[in-house]
């Protein structure tokens, strides 16, 4: 069984908190494979889950904006490694998450980088696991 190609409009996420449709000329650009997949989990872990229950989605998103506000103690940044995790594994292009860590960024209260190695789920994309990465501001 091959891995169906898949395919997304590119997104930019800009340094001010936005997100808008990445543009060539006047025509919009997409983006498949790993880098898609790199997206989507990007997109997942910024959307609170629930916020599309309206469009049909009930599951979709996580539960990070929970900790928003939350001082960064080891017990919640346990408790982010998790929701993350968790967010991860839900899309279904994911296999494995190989590796995750979630660290407090010094010198900028509330902010967490988070790493992790993913492992795609070969019967929904090709391709070798591969580094992820996000900055989130749980202040």
């Amino acid at each position: 069984m091959s891995a169906r190609p898949h395919a997304d409009l590119r997104v930019d996420f800009r340094d001010d908190g936005t997100v808008d449709l990445t543009l060539r000329g006047r025509d919009l650009v997409t983006i498949d494979g790993i880098d898609d997949l790199a997206q989507a989990l990007r997109l997942r872990l910024l959307t609170m889950r629930g916020e599309l229950s309206r469009l049909g989605h009930p599951r979709y998103g996580s539960r990070v904006s929970e900790l928003v506000g939350e001082p960064l103690t080891r017990q919640n940044l346990e408790l982010l490694r998790r929701y993350v995790h968790q967010t991860l594994r839900s899309d279904p292009r994911v296999r494995v998450v190989r590796s995750l860590q979630v660290r407090p960024v010094q010198g900028q209260p509330g902010v967490v980088d988070v790493s992790a190695e993913i492992e795609p789920d070969p019967r929904k994309l090709l391709g070798p696991a591969f580094e992820f990465g996000v900055i989130l501001d749980v202040g």
